[in-house]
């Protein structure tokens, strides 16, 4: 493993800041003097660009990035409005973020990050690949790409994907057309692994944070992206949901089906929410105002694995939207309410729960998921449990009486009814919504802190109820009821890329406003 973590030696040599939508091919030879001959011993360009793809799917601190960005980019945003996090902050677009009313600086990193970083990685590695007949390489490249991009489109919704830096421009394609790239990119890079990693065969073992250069892993991965994204377009077009979805359940190497496959940076000393609740400010923000319903009132034993106890020994958590009038006392009150635990955070971009409760939903509609919906539920919560450290799986997952808990602020009086009345237990009696309310629930529960994740299903099912911010910001654009369904475009696009921004917000079908559906959000509410 000697070369594995020169990523960020290498980094500027490989990194240049491009447009978020220009030419990515355009990158200097010697940008920082970085040496052709030195690049290529013992796979250090392709080790370094591949790197760069993995570390561009979840943003984090690695010398070119910051865990700043990673705040900007999802716990400002996706995490706070899925409702693992509350922002205490004290500062006025956070809390007016959090109420919906959408700050540029913001919902734009998203965007430009996993352009400038993302997909101009990508695009050098491809172009080295097929220079160099490296298969394997752009294979996995291919992956890392639907992994990094699906997270832009499900912000947006159209995006520039099949024309990004080619000579004919940047328009931005429809989500549908999207999705359909993305599973026909997977299929591509699965059909290329699987002779491979049935062989055995190891690729940038020297490199690869993840996998450790484990091709049987990355095709299970693959696989496993493929139901997540299957499963995301059930209400648009149910017949292409469920041939993706079974398409990776055939698949020779199948998905991932236990913890030790989990899709887990393995380098990241301190997840970014350590850092941005401890190192920067100290309570930027706190545990989220819903998962202390959900998690107190099923007496959760992964409670105090998620969050830490409060002064007062119980787990608090905090709504968003809080009133200006009331900043101070929650920025000054961070004792009273939980922080998140996050010495414990692993970097993970897909886990083995999710895996599972992909396939009980699935399930559960009649799909072949090679199992039943009960038996997927139930091994998803014992799989979150056990990757948590939490006891108590059986008796948890056998509880037929839990239902979350009313909201009781413990600063101020921003308090709420309980979210929902979903039980524990499953009821194989009960309909399909009856399933899909319980499946969707444990799935949140066992996504945290993926919270673009979160977010992203939460849009879809519906599921689990969410409480809203105690104030609405977004001066009647999003309902209150339906909650925040995208983020808009960022506004440099409309100077920078005014075609593309014009096919973009043509494609989407409605205004370019934190109200509008994406094409996959077809769920009637």
């Amino acid at each position: 493993m000697k070369t594995r973590y020169i990523f960020t030696v290498i980094a500027a040599a490989l990194f240049f800041l491009a447009s978020c939508t220009g030419n990515f091919e355009e990158i200097s030879k010697d940008h920082y003097n970085a040496h052709e001959e030195d690049l290529t011993q013992d796979n250090l360009k392709v080790g370094a660009m591949f790197q760069q793809l993995e570390r561009s799917v979840i943003i984090y601190a690695d010398g070119v990035y910051l865990d700043s960005d990673y705040q900007i980019m999802y716990n400002l945003c996706a995490e706070t409005w899925c409702g693992y996090m509350g922002p205490t902050l004290a500062k006025s677009e956070s809390e007016q973020n959090s109420g919906w009313n959408i700050y540029d600086q913001y919902h734009r990193r998203m965007f430009t990050v996993k352009y400038e970083y993302g997909m101009a990685a990508f695009s050098n590695l491809k172009a080295y690949a097929e220079e160099h007949n490296l298969v394997i390489q752009l294979a996995l490249a291919k992956i890392l790409k639907v992994a990094t991009m699906h997270q832009v489109t499900d912000y947006y919704g159209p995006i520039a994907y099949s024309q990004t830096g080619s000579v004919s421009g940047n328009l931005y394609d429809s989500q549908e057309d999207v999705y359909k790239a993305f599973f026909a990119e997977l299929d591509e890079a699965i059909t290329t692994l699987e002779p491979y990693a049935e062989s055995g065969t190891v690729s940038l073992e020297d490199y690869d944070l993840v996998y450790g250069g484990n091709i049987a892993k990355w095709v299970q991965f693959a696989n496993s992206l493929r139901l997540r994204l299957a499963m995301r377009v059930v209400y648009a077009d149910a017949e292409l949901a469920r041939t993706e979805a079974e398409k990776s359940i055939a698949s020779s190497l199948g998905v991932i089906t236990e913890n030790a496959g989990n899709a887990v940076v393995g380098n990241v000393v301190q997840h970014p929410l350590y850092v941005i609740n401890v190192s920067f400010n100290d309570a930027d923000t706190q545990m989220g105002a819903s998962l202390d319903c959900y998690l107190n009132g099923y007496n959760d034993p992964r409670m105090f694995k998620y969050g830490k106890a409060a002064s007062d020994g119980k787990f608090h958590g905090v709504r968003s939207g809080i009133a200006p009038a009331d900043w101070t006392a929650y920025k000054n009150g961070a004792g009273k309410v939980s922080a998140p635990n996050a010495t414990a955070y692993k970097l993970c971009w897909l886990n083995a729960a999710e895996v599972a409760f992909l396939r009980a939903e699935g399930a559960a509609r009649g799909w072949n998921m090679g199992g039943t919906a009960k038996e997927f539920y139930e091994q998803g919560i014992a799989l979150s449990f056990e990757e948590w450290g939490a006891d108590g799986a059986a008796a948890y997952i056998a509880n037929t009486t839990l239902t979350p808990a009313a909201f009781a602020d413990n600063v101020q009086n921003n308090n709420a009814s309980a979210p929902s009345n979903v039980t524990i237990a499953w009821n194989e009696g009960a309909d399909l919504e009856g399933k899909l309310a319980k499946i969707g629930t444990q799935k949140w529960i066992a996504l945290f802190p993926n919270g673009c994740e979160a977010w992203a299903e939460y849009r879809r099912l519906h599921y689990p109820a969410i409480l809203p911010p105690v104030n609405n910001y977004s001066n009647g654009i999003v309902n209150t009821n339906q909650q925040i369904r995208r983020t808009p475009y960022p506004l440099s696009e409309q100077s920078d890329n005014p075609d593309g921004y014009a096919s973009g917000v043509a494609a989407l079908g409605g205004a370019d406003n934190a109200g509008t559906r994406l094409w996959w959000d077809q769920k009637p509410f």
